[in-house]
């Protein structure tokens, strides 16, 4: 298991990694495209964070739905590695239905705060709120790693085995460089893909199309985390070729967004 050392040397480097990554896209925005309010970035924040609270919500219905359920059973349980082992076997049969729920909220809710956050605003400010909506993406990615170092660090079962904890530290790893890339272009261009679709009178489906893309991913994710408590039945060639698939398909979308939304934007505001 990795080292007390490496894993806060490796907090450290991610945190700066993504401050500076948040500073470079802000300064690319201003200067490679056009500049921007403060303001804009404000309601992309404040947007998003409202979306991320909702969805947390949401998200915990089926589970707690279950727990209710099998109440009685909790209840005779005794210790906290006994209620872990109880909580798992209880979610595993939904588990697939969970990964596809759990990222259908994420998409639904981001997504119809980023709708209403750009609605009838200058074509311009999606931008900037789509920037806003990155900043608290990469804040939320920040809490995440976080949370699996001081996992790592004290030695919690969070999964049973050293080789899926090694495997989730790798998956996270590789993420610290590409959320950044992801984050910032895939919130921008999906703001200002639908504040064109808007504009066009399409704005329902650039909802759509959104929700999809935002669920995709998110789903993804997801099932990236689960296969690897299943690691000792997926070969490693498997995992691999997943993994491959998950950061191209997920950089790719995000490109698309980006390239058609500010096509579009640019198109607005010039005619």
């Amino acid at each position: 298991m990795p080292s007390v050392i490496s894993l806060a040397s490796a907090l450290a480097i991610a945190v700066v990694y993504w401050v500076a990554a948040s500073i470079a896209a802000y300064v690319a925005f201003n200067r490679a495209l056009w500049r921007g309010s403060r303001g804009w970035v404000f309601i992309g924040v404040g947007y998003m964070l409202l979306a991320i609270i909702i969805q947390y919500v949401l998200q915990q219905i089926p589970g707690l739905v279950i727990l209710i359920r099998e109440m009685p059973l909790m209840l005779s349980v005794k210790s906290i590695t006994e209620i872990n082992s109880l909580l798992l076997s209880l979610l595993r049969p939904y588990i697939p239905w969970l990964i596809l729920y759990y990222g259908l909220m994420a998409g639904i809710c981001q997504e119809i705060a980023r709708y209403f956050a750009v609605k009838d605003r200058e074509p311009a400010s999606a931008l900037y709120i789509g920037y806003g909506f990155a900043l608290i993406d990469i804040a939320v990615g920040v809490l995440s790693l976080v949370s699996i170092l001081a996992v790592a660090r004290m030695g919690l079962p969070i999964v049973p085995f050293k080789n899926q904890l090694q495997a989730l530290l790798t998956i996270q790893y590789v993420g610290i460089a590409v959320q950044p890339l992801v984050s910032f272009l895939f919130h921008p261009g999906a703001s200002m893909f639908l504040r064109a679709m808007q504009a066009n009178g399409r704005g329902l489906r650039g909802l759509a199309a959104t929700i999809i893309a935002h669920t995709y991913a998110d789903s993804f994710t997801l099932y990236l985390n689960y296969i690897l408590y299943e690691l000792l039945t997926v070969t490693g060639v498997l995992f691999m070729v997943t993994l491959i698939a998950y950061f191209s398909t997920v950089i790719v979308i995000s490109i698309v967004f980006f390239i058609i939304g500010l096509n579009k934007v640019k198109y607005h505001t010039s005619s």
